[in-house]
């Protein structure tokens, strides 16, 4: 995880009389739980007589990217999203947490329940994009992620569906690059096969002509093995690539990572080309970002006449998996679908600015709808091979893509 994070609100009622807490959760499509801090931590207070634990602790035992790690129990209760209340939701309750970013808050996993930590129950469960399909809230699993520019604070989640006015120029459709161990679809996996820096109207490429399948994970390949995690802030690279490719692409980043912010005004921008088929612009405005003092909330000066900037491309050693994080600091130029269903992700240029006419939606979801008793014949799986063929916005069920005057059919929004 990283530490620039969008966050979505998410609310944990009870039943009708019972109390009502609102909790911030972190969207992560790189892991697959739903889970919050419980009474033992020192950020929030989960109290609700509803609440009834269905697998003590530690069936809940999770870690993070980052370091970061959370140990608890599952629970469940009645939780809503948006307009949106499911009873009889799963999910996990965090007593012991380790935090690396500073802060504890919780977390809804969006990837395939494949990822969810069971070491302690031997049993996936349905996670919330599986809940949502099953009580009827919205047609399928996909769903498609707007982050919106780094210094906008709002951006959008349309479970079910996609929303045209988010995206500029085609949707591109790619089968999911399968694990490079396994062999199956597991997670949001995808090649970044062509990289240009463009700098005051001159275009650089910095490397090109990778390969889109399996291939891709050799060593020897140009392409870099991506995972799609909106739960990470920064995109990780191979150190090898990193010196050979970005360090000397951008000179005026420090050994640490940091430069002054002034260089946000420099016209520089990447072309980051997904699969071979899916160019994406991304300005240096979204991966070299301003930092701040934790306890003062104030800039941190780099020189005596500018502020400190950090560059959200960062070396990394390899994990053993094949693949780096790809985070926010892309994410926010693009506007991507992620179809659980059909095991591709949808892939376009994100709308710089999102507040048009198609975007007023109104959405039309039953008020309350049970979990369990209408997740029974939910089985959680791993898919061995793409099963969708179709691409592009075609991908999508039409009953779940925006109209042109916004209203979503069997989709579900939300702005956070």
């Amino acid at each position: 995880m990283g530490r620039w994070r969008r966050m979505c609100l998410m609310s944990a009622p009870g039943v009708p009389g019972a109390p009502t807490m609102r909790m911030v959760v972190i969207l992560d499509t790189g892991s697959a739980d739903l889970y919050f801090d419980s009474t033992d931590s020192s950020t929030c207070s989960f109290t609700n007589d509803t609440y009834h634990v269905v697998d003590p602790y530690p069936a809940f035992d999770t870690a993070f990217g980052d370091g970061s790690t959370a140990t608890g129990e599952y629970g469940e209760d009645t939780v809503g999203i948006g307009d949106v209340r499911i009873e009889n939701v799963q999910f996990g309750l965090a007593e012991g947490l380790y935090i690396t970013t500073g802060y504890a808050v919780g977390l809804m996993g969006l990837g395939y329940s494949y990822l969810e930590p069971i070491e302690y129950t031997d049993e996936l469960y349905p996670n919330i994009p599986e809940v949502l399909r099953a009580t009827g809230v919205t047609n399928s699993r996909p769903y498609s992620v707007y982050l919106n520019d780094l210094s906008d604070i709002s951006g959008t989640l349309l479970f079910g569906g996609i929303d045209p006015s988010k995206y500029t120029g085609d949707l591109v459709t790619l089968n999911i690059l399968p694990d490079a161990l396994t062999g199956g679809i597991a997670m949001f996996l995808t090649a970044v096969t062509d990289l240009s820096i463009t700098t005051d109207g001159e275009t650089t490429d910095l490397f090109s002509g990778g390969s889109t399948g399996l291939d891709a994970y050799d060593a020897y390949d140009y392409s870099l093995p991506v995972l799609l995690d909106t739960g990470a802030a920064a995109w990780q690279v191979p150190a090898s690539r990193y010196d050979t490719y970005i360090a000397p692409a951008f000179p005026f980043v420090d050994p640490l990572g940091y430069c002054g912010c002034s260089h946000r005004q420099d016209d520089i921008y990447l072309t980051v080309v997904f699969g071979g088929a899916i160019p994406i612009r991304v300005p240096i405005t979204d991966f070299l970002v301003p930092i701040y003092n934790a306890t003062t909330r104030e800039p941190i000066p780099y020189t005596e006449d500018e502020d400190t900037c950090a560059f959200l491309i960062v070396p990394a050693e390899s994990n053993g998996y094949g693949f780096q994080v790809l985070g926010d600091a892309i994410l926010r130029s693009m506007y991507v679908v992620f179809d659980l269903d059909n095991g591709q992700l949808s892939i376009a240029q994100a709308a710089e600015d999102y507040r048009s006419a198609e975007s007023t939606q109104s959405w039309s979801i039953a008020p309350l709808v049970t979990a369990a008793s209408q997740t029974s014949d939910l089985s959680a799986v791993v898919a061995s091979s793409t099963i969708g063929t179709a691409t592009g916005s075609q991908a999508v069920p039409a009953g779940a893509r925006v109209s042109d005057d916004g209203v979503p059919g069997g989709a579900m929004g939300l702005e956070s």
